[in-house]
């Protein structure tokens, strides 16, 4: 007999014909059965062949297979496991569909500002935990950002999957000065002018002279050789003879971490934005601490004998610094909003250091060194004097170095010229008076 996709080549022996009438009976098809002497081959739907044993069991007859189609005996046994592939496969389908929502908000770039200012300004304009990803405008998101938050010069709002990252550029109170920036030339410090020279601009001092702080020395502001008025990005090298001062402060009671070297690992599961902890909350792991402690006290009671004491030693009070790394999972390059997250705990005790007044002059005269050599690199210090003293400030004693220099530097600093539309030149060159 030639072998038939999907059924089992069965033999029955014994009583074949009560087997038969029994499957028929209950619409078991028994095809192409050749039988004699109590004994036939046959084909049994492999679907079937459960129902088949039973019928051939009550009837006597021993049912053997004989050959059978792999692939459909494997279906066959999984027919009515479909949730192993039903499941996965809803689930994936599940995870891509939830890359339409926005499950995490990340704001960048912040210097001044905070993120909960701008995730709630966000949130103004439609942007929230949750929110259906492909009728989000960023657009108008970070337009909203903008104007109802001065501090913001630039935004930008990126869909990343499931999270959307807010990027801020804030805005600098002092602006910077392009090489094609009008402007003037003014004193960084007090002092009097030894050498000058002037690349562009008109000079409004003269060597031998003192200017003020913020004094302007060389202006923007030129006249061409046919009486045009013209505003120039003014440049200059100015040496002077400085006088100026600078303070170096210390708090001499200072809390400070000092580090115990321990560290532990813990993971948990980030899903749709929330993290899911993979280790027991803090309080009950201290509670679980102290059981084991106390117990351990009350065995060293029971066997040693009541010279052992059962009070817990005094524990240091410890704190922990945290790094937490994120990876989210990502499936054929698109990012699921489910990913493990590992958190490195390295432990700390905080310390009061008290400086004496020795050890702060030593501290704020390192300081000091250490603003010279990246402010006055360029400089020549002719004089130098220090002062020291103790203040009270809030509450707290703070050591004050103060020194005063004398030095021979470029006090040339540049200042960006403003100009008023009205007095902007002309067509004939003329200067206009608004």
């Amino acid at each position: 007999m030639s072998w038939k996709p999907g059924f089992y080549l069965c033999q029955a022996e014994g009583d074949t014909a009560a087997f038969l009438n029994a499957c028929a009976e209950l619409h078991i098809p028994v095809e192409r059965m050749s039988a004699g002497n109590g004994s036939g081959r046959c084909y049994i739907p492999a679907y079937l062949w459960d129902e088949a044993s039973e019928v051939a069991a009550r009837k006597g007859v021993v049912l053997t297979k004989l050959k059978r189609d792999k692939t459909t005996s494997t279906l066959s046994r999984y027919r009515r496991r479909v949730g192993l592939i039903v499941w996965p496969v809803t689930a994936v389908g599940v995870l891509l569909f939830s890359q339409c929502f926005a499950w995490k908000i990340e704001v960048t770039g912040l210097e001044s500002l905070s993120p909960e200012l701008i995730q709630s300004v966000a949130a103004e304009a439609g942007l929230t935990l949750g929110r259906f990803l492909p009728t989000l405008d960023t657009g108008e998101v970070a337009d909203h950002i903008r104007e109802e938050i001065p501090g913001v010069a630039i935004c930008a709002v990126n869909k990343v999957g499931a999270r959307v990252e807010i990027n801020i550029h804030e805005i600098h109170s002092s602006p910077t000065i392009l090489p094609t920036d009008p402007c003037d030339i003014i004193a960084a410090e007090t002092g009097r002018i030894l050498y000058m020279e002037v690349y562009a601009g008109q000079e409004r001092v003269k060597v031998g002279e003192t200017v003020g702080k913020g004094q302007q020395i060389v202006t923007g502001v030129t006249e061409s050789d046919d009486g045009k008025t013209r505003f120039v990005h003014a440049s200059a090298a100015v040496i002077a003879e400085a006088k100026f001062s600078h303070t170096f402060t210390l708090t001499l009671s200072q809390s400070e971490r000092v580090y115990t070297g321990e560290q532990e690992k813990r993971y948990a599961v980030e899903l749709f934005g929330r993290r899911i902890p993979l280790y027991l909350p803090e309080g009950a792991e201290k509670t679980l601490s102290k059981a084991g402690k106390m117990l351990s006290q009350v065995k060293a009671f029971l066997f040693k004998g009541p010279g052992d004491s059962l009070t817990l030693p005094e524990e240091t009070t410890s704190l922990w610094e945290e790094t937490v790394t994120a990876e989210p999972l990502t499936i054929f390059g698109v990012q699921l909003p489910i990913g493990a997250v590992t958190i490195l705990r390295e432990g700390y005790t905080v310390e009061e250091k008290n400086f004496t007044e020795t050890e702060a002059v030593t501290t704020l005269r390192e300081a000091a060194r250490d603003w010279e050599s990246e402010n006055l690199a360029d400089a020549v210090i002719r004089e130098r004097d220090e002062s020291f003293r103790v203040e009270e400030r809030g509450g707290k004693r703070v050591g004050v170095l103060k020194v005063d220099y004398l030095a021979e530097m470029d006090i040339a600093t540049p200042r960006k010229l403003e100009i008023v539309p009205s007095a902007a030149p002309s067509e004939d060159g003329q200067t206009g008076t608004g």
